[in-house]
């Protein structure tokens, strides 16, 4: 089983190869250090993506995603716990970031709405999430449009 920062360490590589100008992004950032502020983490958790607009703060961490919202946490869900993956419509307008919904259903079924930022910075959010489940070996459905389910 990999460790929090091999885990942080492959991701950040896979988001660098991948993305296209994250400075252009507008919600959204990879997490540099290796402690947030912001949001209570276990012991060796590491953050690794984050996406924050006016109310809402979604953290993705070598082990969860979590979000909150005025400071209160709202949703928190383990990768071990997907079931499914439903990414909707991820790409907006390209010269017009916005902010949309991603959403995962959990094994039990319970479904989490998550924020996600449309456009280029959806890449880094998609395979941040993509590559965690890869190294943690978890394999749930995925969609990139809710017709196709």
């Amino acid at each position: 089983m990999k460790t929090d920062k091999s885990i942080k360490n492959i991701v950040c590589a896979s988001i660098y190869r991948k993305v296209m100008n994250p400075e252009e992004w507008i919600y959204s950032s990879v997490h540099i250090g290796n402690k947030s502020i912001e949001f209570n983490l276990e012991e060796n958790e590491l953050p690794i993506f984050q996406v924050n607009s006016l109310n809402v703060k979604t953290l993705i961490t070598t082990r969860r995603i979590i979000e909150k919202k005025n400071d209160e946490v709202i949703l928190s869900i383990r990768f071990e716990e997907i079931g499914d993956l439903v990414y909707g419509n991820f790409k907006g307008k390209i010269d017009e970031p916005q902010l949309s919904i991603f959403n995962i259903i959990d094994i039990n079924g319970k479904k989490y709405d998550f924020q996600m930022e449309t456009g280029k910075a959806s890449i880094g959010l998609i395979n941040v999430v993509n590559t965690i489940l890869q190294l943690k070996s978890v394999v749930p459905k995925k969609s990139f449009d809710p017709i196709l389910r």
